[in-house]
């Protein structure tokens, strides 16, 4: 009885890594000139102010506490506008359930051009979690400032936050 010859088949790494030297050899140049008709790539730019229809101008707001993956119920935040020397309060509020204020921040006629401030109290919110940090606390009081230059644009801010870091950004 004959048994046949096996073929050699190249190994799953040997296959993958030749997929990429193949793909990457045809963007770069060495397969033709794609790399070189392709102009350098630019950062996306808003093109206008973000308008909702029947929706004015509006700041809001949203936290997520990345510590525990939810969101930041619960967190207490006091929110300024600077007056030109210091911040100066506007209003404080709890976050609700969805991780956000109950209603915009700034909107209709309060909704100016300015310098302005969210004070987090992480700190207190860890501690109202229960949440096992080291004492003292390497955060404490997370101050999120931001400017509104446009009014007719509408800013939402996203913001996350840890015991360790946060971050935020203008969204719309």
């Amino acid at each position: 009885r004959m048994h046949p010859t096996p073929t050699p088949t190249p190994s799953r790494r040997r296959f993958a890594l030749s997929g990429l030297v193949l793909g990457a050899s045809a963007l770069t140049g060495t397969h033709g000139a794609l790399a070189a008709d392709t102009p350098p790539a630019v950062p996306a730019q808003a093109t206008g102010p973000i308008v909702l229809h029947g929706v004015s101008p509006r700041l809001t707001m949203h936290a997520v506490d990345t510590f525990h993956g939810s969101a930041a119920t619960g967190l207490r935040i006091d929110f300024s506008r600077f007056d030109g020397e210091t911040y100066v309060p506007i209003r404080s509020f709890v976050v609700n359930a969805n991780g956000r204020a109950d209603e915009p921040l700034l909107i209709d006629d309060s909704y100016r051009s300015g310098r302005y401030e969210m004070l987090l109290h992480v700190d207190e919110y860890f501690a109202a979690k229960g949440a096992k940090l080291p004492r003292p606390a390497f955060l404490s009081k997370v101050p999120v400032r931001f400017q509104i230059v446009n009014t007719a644009e509408r800013i939402h801010l996203p913001i996350q936050f840890g015991p360790w870091s946060y971050t935020y950004s203008r969204g719309s």
